[in-house]
């Protein structure tokens, strides 16, 4: 879809609560005075989509290492201890980002009303101002989920707004999805077929299809409804339920996705930085390893490198790897590749060493060996195989085992990497899929709510659809019927919940060579249910989570945020960490499960105190909390 050129000055200055005004001097100007008349509503729209897909710029800082970090779908430091960088916070929160794709939504809404006004092209006007109603509700999320209160309603009025709550805003969006999907038809008042042949090169989502914007409106709907399943239960499932007995993504056909190009603008891919190699996340790896009972996929040359990664977790290095983590296989280096893997890991993250052409991108070069260096007590370097395994180890505050481990821990090319299929520019990106409308069903039958479908059904349609967006439909017979644990001690089989044991598990000496035994225990999330880690909503937020990778971070951090799922292990902390900019994890907490280690917001710009102490204390009233990345939204506090 080629982006229109539309320059426009804004009638609405959401900006202007963070930072000067000066690109939006006429805020309350006429509308009818700027040429309204000679501009496209969906034009308007088109530039709010577009952009929002994020230039290189922007995507790397927010997409990549805010969202993808906090989700745990990268192995990344910053977010996940705690720690955001507020100049990229600043940046996004910019009219060159959000607050432009929120002023271009507003204005093709203010433009669309005045052609409907004026009778200027006015036929599809109505249909153009509730899709972009719906994508504005969809924008008011992703920016009111990272900061807390934003300043919102009464920007769309052409008044200089105030602070919302979390409340207030999720309330506006959750009416506005409802009346939009309710307003969007095919036929005019008089029952005359509308032309939407004018929105069709401007709608990057679905070509002006009205019927997939209505099921867009009513998944989101869904999505947002299920938000609120713990702070207001009761709104949450009047929503949902509503939204649910209507039409919702379904299908491969349905999903909401935009076409991405390679260059350096927008519609570049928002995972293309050839820097960043987007290293797999031991949160993602340890959901996967031996999941589903699926063989690795690997062809035969490389079948003696399979590993039998239950009974065996690799060479201990704990004098190299730290400790101070709730990872259960922190201080193991496997070295091969897990016999049984999740299929769809296999698609998202390369083996190490191995170029088979598809998943493999040969940046930096092939992985061979890893040098460990001496320490205290090991006096020897010792000489790690990395090609072929499939390996990787939690951020954080490594302390001086970052010094001795640089070689192995430094290095991209050793560790299983994000998949070139979503770094060249040639996918399309992901807002919605289907999977996600199962999976909410699922986890909404389990809460008892009226829904299409029972718990199970909609769980399994929810696998199916994700493995069938991964070409891997021929693994489902076999994955959905399995009980095998992965290294949380969750299975797939739905109503296979008998929790996981400790068992003993071998290993090698990874400095004398000796095998030895030990108790494998699967880690406690204390923060769901006391540590239960089989139940049938665990098992629905894990396939969700997984289906989400890579496209939708934002989504899976903020599942953990409202529910603690799934399993998120904490980040090392060889050092305590500074509970003023980071969480609250210490040595002696290291291998519990908090709610407070984990990261929920991001903080306001750093100049919006200095421009804006009123709007800035307001924000912090309404927040309820102290300006830190540590202080719950409204929605997920408990």
């Amino acid at each position: 879809m080629k982006t229109k050129n539309i320059i426009y000055t804004g009638l609405f200055c959401l900006a202007s609560l963070f930072s000067a005004c000066s690109d939006f001097e006429d805020i309350n100007r006429d509308p009818g005075a700027v040429g309204q008349g000679d501009v496209k509503p969906q034009w308007l729209l088109n530039r709010s989509i577009i952009e929002t897909q994020m230039d290189p710029n922007i995507a790397e800082r927010m997409f990549v290492l805010t969202w993808k970090g906090a989700a745990r779908f990268d192995r990344n430091g910053g977010i996940t201890t705690g720690s955001d960088d507020n100049s990229w916070i600043t940046e996004y929160l910019s009219t060159g980002y959000s607050v432009g794709w929120l002023r271009d939504v507003n204005q093709s809404i203010s433009v669309a009303n005045y052609h409907i006004a004026n009778n200027i092209n006015s036929s599809s006007a109505n249909n153009v101002i509730q899709m972009a109603r719906i994508w504005r509700a969809y924008l008011l999320s992703e920016v009111t989920d990272g900061f807390g209160p934003i300043p919102a309603l009464d920007a769309f009025q052409g008044v200089n707004p105030e602070y919302n709550s979390e409340e207030q805003i999720y309330t506006f969006i959750l009416k506005e999805l409802k009346e939009a999907e309710a307003a969007l038809s095919d036929k005019d008042a008089n029952g005359n077929t509308i032309d939407m042949s004018d929105v069709k090169e401007s709608d990057p989502f679905f070509g002006g299809k009205v019927a997939n914007w209505k099921k867009y409106a009513n998944s989101l709907r869904m999505r947002l409804s299920m938000r609120l399943s713990v702070v207001a239960p009761a709104v949450a499932k009047e929503n949902f339920e509503d939204a649910a007995s209507k039409s919702f993504i379904s299908e491969s056909a349905d999903i909401a996705q935009v076409a991405e190009r390679d260059g350096w603008d927008a519609l570049t891919g928002v995972m293309s930085r050839s820097w960043n190699r987007q290293v797999m996340s031991t949160t993602f790896n340890n959901l996967t390893v031996g999941l589903g009972g699926v063989d690795f996929p690997v062809p035969a040359s490389l079948k003696p490198y399979l590993k039998d990664s239950k009974n065996y977790l690799g060479l201990k290095l704990d004098q190299h790897l730290p400790a101070t983590t709730n990872d259960p296989v922190a201080i193991y280096f496997l070295d091969g590749i897990p016999q049984k893997i999740d299929p769809r890991a296999a698609k998202l993250n390369h083996i190490p060493g191995y170029d088979d052409g598809v998943i493999y991108s040969d940046i930096i070069g092939l992985a061979t060996t890893a040098k460990l260096y001496p320490t205290e007590t090991i006096k020897d370097t010792i000489v790690l195989t990395t090609k072929y395994t499939w390996n990787t180890y939690v951020s954080g505050s490594w302390d001086k085992k970052s010094a001795i481990s640089s070689n192995l821990i430094s290095q991209y090319k050793n560790f299983p990497c994000l998949s070139k299929v979503y770094r060249t520019s040639t996918s399309k990106r992901v807002f919605f899929g289907p999977w996600e409308s199962y999976f909410l069903l699922a986890e909404a039958a389990v809460y008892g709510w009226t829904v299409p479908g029972s718990a199970q059904s909609n769980y399994e349609k929810g696998v199916a659809a994700s493995l069938e967006y991964h070409n891997l439909s021929s693994t489902y017979g076999a994955y959905i019927t399995s009980t095998d644990y992965n290294r949380i001690g969750t299975s797939v089989a739905f109503n296979h919940t008998t929790e996981a044991q400790s068992y003993t598990a071998n290993y090698v000496d990874g400095y004398t060579g000796q095998a030895g035994t030990t108790t494998y225990n699967y880690p406690k999330n204390s923060i769901y249910k006391d540590g239960v880690n089989n139940d049938h909503l665990t098992k629905i937020i894990t396939q969700k989570y997984i289906a989400q990778v890579p496209w939708l971070p934002l989504e899976a951090w903020s599942d953990h945020r409202r529910l603690g799922l799934p399993f998120f292990e904490n980040q090392a902390v060889e050092k305590d960490y500074d509970p003023t900019t980071q969480v609250p994890l210490t040595t002696a907490t290291s291998r519990e499960s908090r709610l407070e280690f984990f990261p929920k917001r991001y903080r306001y710009p750093a100049n919006l105190k200095a421009s804006n102490l009123a709007g800035y204390e307001q924000a912090l009233q309404l927040l309820g909390g102290e300006d830190r990345t540590t202080t719950p939204l409204w929605w997920n506090k408990r």
